[in-house]
């Protein structure tokens, strides 16, 4: 059973790949608008939109239900390289701009770090588990640990980033 979820996030991970290279690469276009704002942004609001509803709502939903756990963490797990697909959409497209449209990346290049950190660690946690610490002191324990921690730094990292994007600070 958990092999095809492994596999399903393999599939979820290589596309963002294949998907942030096309676009960085202008083989993809999402620089248009739609409204007052680029289809990258609108992907990357959705994409954020969700991991900081859900974070939060995950371990709520877990406790209170615990029967529906397993549904939950699949949810999350899925849902969270979604939005890593679609934020990633939002970051090759702003480093593919021109040289004379490109954008300030400060904060820009710290949320994208711990994004893909956050996924390293959730797919350690969920994949890998049970092979983590068995020889070294990294544990699975280190790991929940240091993957809360990052989306502690994630809720920080994009307030900032929205606050400066919108000119306010």
């Amino acid at each position: 059973m958990m092999r095809w979820r492994a596999a399903l996030a393999a599939v979820i991970v290589l596309l963002t790949a294949i998907i942030s290279a096309a676009v960085f690469m202008n083989l993809l276009e999402l620089g248009s608008f739609a409204g007052p704002y680029r289809l990258s942004h609108w992907a990357s609001w959705a994409g954020t939109l969700f991991i900081a509803i859900y974070a939060p709502a995950y371990h709520v939903l877990k406790r209170a239900r615990p029967e529906s756990a397993k549904l939950f963490l699949d949810i999350h797990s899925f849902g969270f390289l979604i939005s890593f697909l679609l934020i990633s959409i939002h970051f090759a497209g702003q480093l593919s701009r021109p040289p004379q449209a490109y954008p300030e990346l400060g904060e820009g290049i710290a949320l994208y770090i711990t994004m893909v950190l956050l996924v390293a660690t959730g797919l350690l946690q969920r994949f890998a588990a049970s092979r983590l610490g068995s020889k070294g002191r990294y544990t699975s324990r280190t790991n929940r640990a240091v993957h809360v921690s990052l989306i502690s730094a994630f809720y920080v990292i994009i307030v900032v980033h929205v606050l400066l994007g919108l000119g306010i600070i």
